[in-house]
């Protein structure tokens, strides 16, 4: 009865906040926005947080809960604060709330003066035109290994370029494909992803053992329209979608890791054009940024064996099926293993470990482009990557010299097992040693 009450009392509140957010936004927005991390530690509470989730309400969920004591975090804004803080202390939430919320946001100048007449930083947040300068330039400084192919125009009609690096690009070698920034708001995505190119092309090391035998295909971001948009003031710092207009409401965007034609929409997903959140598009591909790597892809079937999707956050490593949690492929111990092998070498380079599991026990969640890449495309290893636990998806610039390079070390073991599986000229010992997967344990992710 005290539970039937518990949950009665919740859901009673949670319809008091069920209100069409307005559209008039101010610059400030996020500024008296409250950051709520919720607990939930049983099945009803879990089941009941649900509802925050609604697309109607005022409240934005940033990240869902994976299970008993992972959080739920919303962003509450001023008027709503004392409903919910009510609701969280009458059902026995464990909770915790962050005033203030916008006024931790990194300033986004389009583009800061400090950085024109200096050097690329791989460890700073940039434009997504100096990040499409900082890979041409890497092109032409490094054409040996450097190879850059057009893919289109975004959208809103921005250039769309993926990195091609190899040794010898003729050599017909096994590829790692990896994208990053189809959320808008992931900033640490893209990061990583500009750290691997630049680690790949200018570490010795890399070079002589993590390109052998390997071609690394590396999309920085592939939602450069949503990009800019967060990039354009605290108002929009938080999109996540693409920014396509809607030809059935006034409403923008998609999101794109629930608009791949696997499973589309059969879960997780919104069909309200104006969800903020996961709203799967008209159609599978609806849009022209999930076409291109979805092309890249089927174009490099036969040699592509693994593909890694940069997200944030959470520090969570995960593979198919995303859609479903009621069964795993049949290959899950090999993609289960991996992705351990990976979070242990992170751990050694003094990071934090990932937890692993499959997509859909953390959420079902239909349209992902991890899904599609093993479904249809029969990647062998397909994963999305979360990235970096704590500061939501306002990770610190003034972090990134740590993390990325702790991060790429759990790359090398992605590296040396594609090698070692599928390369044609399979590395002497000694190259195996620079980040092998086979001699590191298992841990619990």
């Amino acid at each position: 009865m005290r539970n039937t009450m518990a949950r009665f009392l919740f859901v009673f509140g949670i319809l008091g906040l069920w209100t069409q957010a307005g559209c008039g936004e101010s610059n400030d927005k996020y500024d008296s926005y409250t950051l709520f991390r919720l607990y939930p530690k049983d099945e009803l509470q879990l089941d009941a947080i649900k509802l925050f989730e609604d697309p109607s309400n005022s409240i934005e969920v940033l990240k869902k809960s994976r299970g008993f004591n992972d959080s739920t975090d919303i962003l509450v804004p001023p008027e709503r604060l004392t409903l919910v803080e009510k609701i969280a202390k009458e059902n026995h939430f464990n909770y915790q709330a962050k005033n203030n919320y916008g006024k931790s946001f990194e300033s986004i100048e389009r583009e800061p003066r400090r950085r024109v007449l200096r050097a690329f930083n791989v460890f700073e947040y940039h434009s997504y035109a100096s990040i499409q300068e900082f890979i041409e330039s890497m092109a032409s400084k490094h054409p040996e290994l450097i190879k850059l192919q057009p893919l289109g125009l975004s959208y809103q009609g921005r250039k769309m370029k993926l990195v091609k690096i190899s040794q010898n690009h003729n050599a017909g070698n096994p590829i790692i494909f990896i994208d990053a920034g189809i959320h808008a708001r992931e900033w640490v995505a893209p990061a990583m992803a500009l750290y691997l190119i630049q680690r790949l092309v200018m570490d010795p090391e890399a070079r002589k053992y993590d390109l052998r035998g390997v071609d690394w295909y590396i999309l920085p971001v592939v939602n450069p329209d949503g990009y800019e948009y967060t990039r354009s003031g605290k108002t929009h710092r938080m999109w996540r979608k693409t920014r396509s207009k809607s030809a059935f409401a006034d409403c923008y965007g998609v999101d794109g890791n629930r608009n791949y034609g696997f499973y589309w929409a059969v879960s997780g997903v919104s069909k309200n054009p104006c969800d903020t959140e996961t709203y799967a598009g008209h159609k599978p591909f609806s849009e022209p940024e999930t076409q291109m790597v979805r092309d890249v892809m089927l174009a490099n079937a036969d040699r592509l064996k693994l593909y890694v999707s940069l997200h944030a956050y959470g520090q969570y490593l995960v593979y198919p099926w995303g859609y479903t949690a009621d069964y795993l492929p049949q290959q899950w111990k090999k993609l289960d293993e991996l992705a351990r092998n990976v979070s242990v070498a992170v751990q050694r380079a003094g990071g934090r470990p990932f937890r692993v599991m499959s997509a859909g026990q953390w959420y079902p969640a239909a349209g992902g482009s991890d899904d599609f890449a093993f479904g249809a495309v029969h990647v062998p290893y397909s994963y999305t990557m979360e990235l970096t636990d704590g500061f939501e998806f306002l990770f610190p610039e003034s972090h990134l010299s740590t993390v990325l390079p702790q991060f790429y070390e759990g790359f090398k073991v992605f590296g040396s097992r594609i090698r070692n599986e599928f390369s044609k000229r399979r590395c002497a010992r000694h190259d195996d040693v620079v980040g092998n997967d086979d001699d590191v344990g298992d841990v619990e992710g």
